[in-house]
């Protein structure tokens, strides 16, 4: 009887013990975007190989959206409730870095910094205060059976902004049945990235060297703008989302669009006959392929409890063969690691090189703090010249005192 009473008390120390290291785990807290069914089972999938990796750490995982992950991300830090690890986009970062809320990593980074690409928007001051995660960036995407409809070579893309407003208003002459151009209606922090690309192929700068002034409405700029109407008046304007899904029906010539369409088309359109090619530049010996470079990045807030376990946790999931693994799900985005492009995933792959290709003459906006605001004005002068409000001199000179505003 004393035996079997010894060996109850053993089974309860030993359950009390394990409990008790259960309750010592660091429970580290992560915000992040990636909520579509086919993503998110791979960022649990990588979260629990960390935590196999980790033992002593729980790793907590909380969705935002982009329609209201910002408020939300601005509200956590005001009332100190930021979780420990957040994603933010890149057009995000510079208002968070500038106000002193996230963790300074500059020596941590310093380390690796020579693996990875685009360290612009967590850079502020000199200082780092984050890593780059997963980056990406908009191509053109042509309809070759629409092409062949009107006499185009399928085989031959646009390739300056004369041959895809000209191509754009052949295809355009088969409406309503088909459109020549995708235009973007207005969307908040969609829009102005469909306008830049061609702004900065132009030569355009949004703000001079020393971010005291706005040169949006330079020549160069009104030249882009007024160009970009053109092109919305030779095509359909809608929401990204039904844009998309009108190029999947044959339904629109040309559209600016992400990854997500490459990966949508693949899954549920492979009858689709259609291409993806660099965005087109002004004249043939004139500008670049210029579009927008947008990723995503791993930030720390500075109220952390568990900095050195965040950075542990961000080390893990910016290693290539991880962020390969979540890439590979999401369609086209690519790894920050230097390295990623040499994989067959993107070499072998005739839409994913163009990507790789685009990701070259790509452009992030200046990471001021004050970005997300400037966003908007830009934005609303587009929009304003979208609908015949203004003209494109009229709104980028509203835009510029605006903006000007904000630099004080």
């Amino acid at each position: 009887m004393k035996k079997i009473l010894l060996i109850i008390l053993i089974l309860l120390l030993s359950l009390s013990c394990s409990q008790k290291k259960q309750e010592e785990k660091i429970q580290l807290s992560f915000w992040q975007f990636w909520t579509d069914p086919e993503v998110k089972p791979t960022i649990e999938s990588l979260v629990s190989e960390f935590e196999k990796q980790n033992p002593n750490i729980k790793v907590t995982l909380t969705d935002l959206t982009w329609s209201d992950g910002h408020e939300k991300i601005v509200v956590s830090f005001s009332s100190k409730t930021a979780p420990d690890v957040l994603e933010l986009g890149s057009d995000w970062v510079p208002e968070f870095s500038s106000e002193g809320v996230l963790l300074d990593v500059t020596e941590e980074a310093e380390k690796i910094k020579e693996d990875y690409l685009m360290w612009e928007p967590v850079t502020y001051k000199t200082r780092i205060f984050g890593f780059p995660w997963i980056l990406d960036t908009r191509v053109l995407f042509y309809n070759k059976e629409l092409m062949k409809k009107v006499g185009l070579n399928p085989e031959k893309p646009p390739q300056t902004w004369d041959e895809l407003l000209e191509y754009s208003k052949k295809i355009n002459s088969l409406k309503p049945k088909a459109y020549g151009f995708g235009a973007n209606s207005f969307e908040r922090h969609r829009l102005y990235k469909k306008f830049l690309p061609f702004f900065w192929s132009n030569g355009g700068k949004i703000l001079n060297n020393s971010w005291t002034e706005s040169q949006i409405n330079s020549k160069e700029g009104v030249e882009a703008l007024e160009y970009y109407k053109k092109l919305t008046q030779a095509g359909i304007m809608d929401t990204q989302r039904n844009l998309d899904e009108i190029f999947k029906k044959n339904q629109i010539g040309f559209l600016i669009s992400g990854g997500w369409l490459l990966q949508d088309i693949k899954e549920n359109h492979p009858e689709l006959d259609f291409g993806v090619t660099l965005m087109p530049k002004p004249k043939k010996d004139k500008g670049i392929s210029a579009s927008f470079a947008g990723g995503e990045y791993l930030v720390i807030s500075k109220d952390s409890k568990h900095k050195k376990e965040a950075l542990e946790f961000i080390k893990f999931m910016i290693k290539k063969d991880n962020c390969l693994e979540l890439c590979k799900n999401i369609g086209s985005a690519s790894p920050s690691a230097k390295d990623a492009s040499l994989d067959p995933y993107y070499k072998d792959n005739k839409y994913l090189s163009v990507f790789q290709n685009q990701l070259r003459y790509a452009i992030s906006p200046p990471p001021h703090p004050q970005w997300v605001y400037i966003e908007e004005i830009i934005e609303k002068a587009v929009e304003n010249v979208m609908y015949d409000k203004k003209t494109p001199q009229q709104a980028l000179d509203e835009a510029k005192e605006k903006m000007d505003k904000l630099l004080k």
